[in-house]
This record gives structure tokens, sequence and C-alpha cells, in this order.
């Protein structure tokens, strides 16, 4: 066995009003006024509003995250949701937008420059307020990372304000939260797990504890994401997704992504598709290379019955998501989205940006593999 270094920080509350838990938390840490930073298509929800009024806290700002992809400039703008007065503690509840939006506020509450000058890792010097994760979506993991993606309109590009001292100090996973959730940012969310799982799983980086939460992870959300599509408010399904999602984050804080999302990255920039439909589109053509170049690992991620050879049981695994995929109406073309053929360049030269991601692949995937993709994907 190889050697390895394996992080986890935070304190996670899981299961079933487990959302009941932040009084509690709020109380012991002696927290007594609060930022929420809440997503606008709940904000208004019942389950919000008995989840607020059950705090006691001396004060209570509500800052609504009204952008489903968040940008540098939006985060500026919300800088002038503070007054005078102390904030203890940050809580994003929402989806990875809200959650993100939570963390990046706690950096501007402490530190005065312009929110693009944070761009990149460990950029602020001084010290930030905690941060409370509650999504009420189950995939993007924003609730346990140390990142929190934000687009530079001047630029172009999906960066982030990234660092260990923004990672959320206490995450509440409560899958009756999700239950609000629509269908599209449900299938949204969900596949981004499944876009983590499988490329933390053969990423470069990997080992073994990271393989073990990611072949968890994948093997849960792969199994109940499409009960979830025929059941909205399944509460049994929604929390193994939910469970499933969260094993698939701490893959991947310790293995890193891969080529299908770092194509998301412009994808969602560009074209405002949603994140975990961008890596989605992208996952299954890079899971078939890797495999037509000889990787077979995926056997190892996703069992499949009466699969003797592991080249078989990775060839099966790559149809089963084909199946999936269309059951789950992943989009089978870029057309839809205006990506066309004389715009490749542009985008390939956008996503070797991320070449770090790309690196983490099996098998090289760079400028050649990528047009590949796109020509498959784009019809001109």
């Amino acid at each position: 066995m190889e050697g390895f270094q394996f992080i986890f920080n935070g304190t996670i509350h899981f299961g079933k009003n487990s959302r009941s838990n932040l009084s509690q938390i709020l109380e012991s840490e002696h927290w007594s006024s609060a930022c929420f930073i809440i997503d606008q298509g709940i904000i208004n929800l019942p389950i919000i509003g008995e989840m607020l009024n059950s705090l006691k806290l001396k004060k209570t700002i509500i800052v609504e995250c009204d952008i489903s992809e968040p940008t540098y400039d939006k985060l500026e703008q919300k800088r002038l949701s503070f007054d005078d007065g102390e904030i203890d503690v940050f809580i994003g509840i929402g989806g990875g937008s809200a959650l993100d939006m939570a963390k990046g506020l706690s950096v501007l509450y402490s530190n005065n420059e312009p929110a693009i000058a944070y761009r990149g890792f460990d950029k602020f010097q001084k010290p930030i307020k905690p941060i409370i994760g509650i999504p009420t979506t189950a995939g993007t993991g924003s609730e346990i990372t140390p990142n929190a993606s934000f687009i530079d309109t001047k630029e172009k590009k999906k960066m982030g304000i990234n660092g260990e001292l923004i990672r959320p100090k206490y995450a509440i996973l409560d899958p009756e939260l999700t239950i609000s959730c629509p269908l599209k940012p449900t299938i949204s969310a969900g596949v981004d797990s499944l876009v983590h799982s499988s490329e933390a799983f053969v990423a470069k980086k990997s080992n073994l504890m990271a393989k073990m939460f990611a072949r968890e992870g994948f093997n849960l959300v792969f199994d109940n994401l499409l009960l979830v599509k025929d059941d909205l408010e399944n509460i049994k399904v929604r929390e193994k997704v939910m469970y499933g999602a969260f094993l698939s984050a701490i893959a991947l804080m310790n293995s890193g992504t891969g080529p299908a999302a770092a194509m998301s990255y412009p994808l969602g920039v560009h074209y405002g598709v949603p994140h975990g439909i961008g890596g989605g589109i992208f996952l299954p053509y890079v899971i078939n290379h890797n495999i037509n170049k000889g990787y077979f690992d995926y056997a190892d991620l996703y069992s499949i019955e009466n699969s003797l050879k592991k080249e078989k049981s990775a060839k099966d695994f790559i149809e089963n998501m084909w199946e999936l995929w269309n059951k789950l109406d992943i989009p089978k073309s870029l057309n839809t989205f205006g990506l066309s053929k004389s715009k490749i360049s542009g985008f390939i030269n956008d996503v070797m940006d991320l070449k770090p991601a790309l690196d983490q692949n099996p098998v090289p995937f760079y400028e050649k593999e990528i047009t590949q993709v796109l020509d498959k994907l784009i019809i001109d």
C-alpha cells in the first residue's frame, strides 16, 4: 500500500431535521448575530421561515442570493448589505451559489479590498468570520470545501476565492430541505456529484481512502438519482443522494477533479450552462476515451453483475451511464447553448487554463482530445 495524506475538517450534522441543530450550534459558540445568505427561490418557504424563527439571535441580516452563477461583481455589490454592527457568523442556505456567496461575503466583511483582489488562493490577509453551510441541493459539496467559485465578468473566466479558512466550520445536511429543490437543479446537482466521485476515483492524486469515499458516494447517487426524478418528494431516496453527494465531495477534496469538470467551466461562463449539467455532458466522453485507451479501473468504481473481466466490466459501466444519462435527459448537443465549431478554439484555450485538472486524468487528455469530444457534441 502506498502512503497518503487525507484531510477532512469541519463538523457535520446529517439527517432528517438536523436543521434543528443550528440553534444549539449558535448557542454553544456564543454567536448572537448572524448574516444569512439564502437562495432567492427558497427565501419565502415556510420551512426556511420556521428554521430562522426558531433561533434566538440578537441580530439577523438576510442577504438574498439572486444569481445562479455568482460573479465577483455581484459579490462586491452584496457587500453593501453590511452595516456597522458586528457579525459573528455567516450562514449560507441554498445551492452551491448561496454557500459560495456566504464564503465570499465572510472574506469581504473582514477584508477591505474589492472582491476581485481575492481571486486565487489565500489572497486575503485578515482573519474571517466562521461559516456554516446548509445546502438545499445535493451535489455541489460547497458546504465542506475550501473553495468558492465566482465568474470574472471582465476576463470571462470562472475562478474563485479559495483557502482553508473559508471551509465551513459546520455543515448541516438535512435531506428534508432538498424536497423544495425543483427537478432541474436536483438533477444538475446530482450529476455534479457523479462527476466529483468518478473523476476523484481515477485522478492521479487519488488514494485508498479517497477511492473508498468516491466509490460509496458514486454508487449511492448513481442508483438513486433516477428514483428522485420519478418521485421528488421521496425523502428516503433524497437522503441517499444527499449522503452519496457528501461522500463524493470528501473524495474530491482529497483527489482533485478532471477534464469533465474543467470543460464545464467555460460552458458555464460563456453559455450559462449549470455547472453540474456542463460536467455531465462531457463526463461519458471522457470516460469512454479513457476506456478506449486501456484504462479499466471504472470496473472497481461501480460493480456490474456477471462481468467476469475488468475490461468488459468497464465497458458495461459506460453503457449503464449512457442509459442513465438518457433517462435524466442530459443534453447530447452543445448547439442548443450556442456553441459552434467556430468557437472551439477559444473554448479550448479556456479549458487549457485549467491544465492542472487535465493533468489528473489517468491517460493524456489535452487539446486533441478536447477537440474530438467537441466535434461529437457540435453539429454545424
